[in-house]
């Protein structure tokens, strides 16, 4: 039987927004999902869930770009992911939810706020390296974001980096979810959520293609920073004086 209430209206809405956003500027979608699962879940489920969310829209670009792969970048980042998920998702279980929700507002705040990095390694084969640190992150706050700044450095093409990034962090997903709940996570309780959540994803990716020419980039990205600002801000006054 169908249960629904406000959190499952919530993070639906907000996935299908979020596969929108990625589909009509390549930008936002992540950070949204962040925003709203960090605004209605518990604090020890914000990024377990968050890991599963994501899915529905790498997933559609890993089988819409599979042949534009790279996997010279990708098999060695999903190489190093293993063992940062490994590592990572034990950290995580062990955490205080006041650590949990202090570190996810900071990355949160970094993120929206923070110019654009452009790191370009200096050695010959980072992507090892570059998978470990990015799913070390991502594992513990949700957001890699290193794997952004670096792959649109390597000279693949549009289509190459899309198909690239979906299999690295499709498969970063995957293993984070295998990590989680090896490590005591159930996801038992929110499967309905999840699987709403990735059908409106794929309406999402879909609408977002049509109306791209039609939304203000400029407006979108100035409310979208302010209301990330805001959540993030919310969060870290929980994670700094709840009592719970």
């Amino acid at each position: 039987m169908l249960e629904v209430d406000a959190t499952f209206y919530i993070i639906v809405a907000g996935s299908f927004l979020a596969a929108l956003c990625n589909a009509a500027f390549s930008a936002g979608g992540a950070m949204i999902v962040l925003a709203v699962t960090s605004t209605v879940l518990p604090v020890a489920a914000i990024v377990p869930i968050h890991s599963t969310l994501l899915i529905g829209s790498t997933s559609t670009r890993l089988l819409f770009f599979w042949n534009e792969i790279d996997w010279k970048i990708a098999a060695p980042f999903l190489i190093g992911s293993v063992a940062a998920v490994a590592i990572g998702s034990r950290i995580y279980v062990e955490l205080p939810e006041t650590i949990i929700a202090t570190a996810i507002s900071i990355v949160m705040l970094i993120a929206i706020w923070l110019p654009e990095i452009s790191w370009r390694p200096k050695f010959r084969q980072p992507w090892m390296i570059v998978g470990f640190l990015h799913s070390l992150l991502s594992t513990l706050f949700a957001y890699g974001a290193i794997l952004h700044a670096i792959i649109l450095h390597t000279g693949l093409k549009k289509r190459q980096i899309v198909g690239t990034m979906a299999a690295c962090l499709t498969g970063m997903s995957l293993l984070k979810i295998a990590g989680y709940s090896f490590n005591g996570f159930d996801y038992a309780p929110y499967l309905q959520i999840i699987a709403f959540s990735i059908a409106a994803a794929f309406l999402g990716t879909w609408l977002g293609k049509m109306v791209v020419d039609r939304i203000s980039e400029s407006l979108f990205r100035a409310v979208f920073r302010v209301l990330v600002t805001v959540t993030a801000i919310r969060l870290m006054y929980v994670g700094l004086f709840s009592q719970t």
